[in-house]
């Protein structure tokens, strides 16, 4: 057996999307960010290696959602299965040439917009979920420009959270906090009711779409209009 089908993952029973729904069906509303992770939090798991849980997937028929990328998946299913109001999934990875003169002009652009981003967070430093910000983390020999959610002000630069995780990163958690600098900052967003502000790196994937392909992406990170 190789190393990787020996290591133990968490599997849920019941399944974690059953917990979600019936959590969200109990409150009568969508539920919010910090819900959804106490409910993953509190939920009950065994640890099980890849092989079995792939079993254990056959026999129920579907695959759970992904505790590490969970309010992501968790807004992708409740779109499949038609609840309403959506919510913003945030974007999902997309591969750049860092290197280009496109992308480079696209983070001039992030860093030179910078106080526009700050204007629209609280001001008492309380977090804003759907504001974001890229920036490149490491993970031991690993790194990756990733987006990170739930932003606020902290004096002159930021603090904001995981809440995807690149199955390369082993030291990282959703929900884990960054204190951000502005020099750090590669972009940022803010979905604003399916008002795109800022998100100049998505822009810039955005353009290299098909028009069918454009308008999926835009469905997908909950977009209708580019401010």
């Amino acid at each position: 057996m190789s190393s990787e089908s020996k290591k133990l993952i968490p599997y849920f029973v019941p399944p974690l999307s059953s917990n979600l729904v019936n959590a969200e069906d109990k409150k009568g509303s969508p539920l919010d960010y910090d819900e959804v992770i106490a409910i993953r939090d509190g939920s009950a798991c065994i640890m099980v290696n890849a092989e079995d849980a792939k079993k254990m997937d056959d026999s129920r028929g579907y695959t759970d959602v992904n505790p590490e990328n969970l309010w992501f998946e968790w807004q992708m299913l409740r779109r499949e299965m038609g609840r309403k109001p959506d919510l913003d999934p945030g974007p999902s990875f997309a591969q750049l040439d860092s290197s280009s003169a496109e992308y480079q002009r696209a983070v001039r652009n992030a860093k030179e917009t910078l106080e526009e981003f700050r204007v629209m967070l609280p001001q008492d430093g309380a977090p804003r979920f759907e504001a974001m910000v890229k920036l490149r983390l490491s993970d031991g020999e690993n790194s990756a420009f990733m987006w990170l959610a739930n932003t606020r002000i902290d004096g002159g630069g930021f603090v904001a959270e995981i809440f995807e995780v690149p199955e390369f990163f082993s030291n990282v958690e959703v929900g884990q906090a960054y204190a951000v600098s502005a020099d750090d900052i590669i972009d940022w967003m803010v979905n604003e009711e399916g008002t795109l502000h800022g998100g100049f790196s998505i822009r810039l994937h955005r353009a290299t779409l098909t028009s069918e392909e454009g308008n999926n992406f835009d469905e997908q990170i909950g977009v209708s209009r580019y401010a």
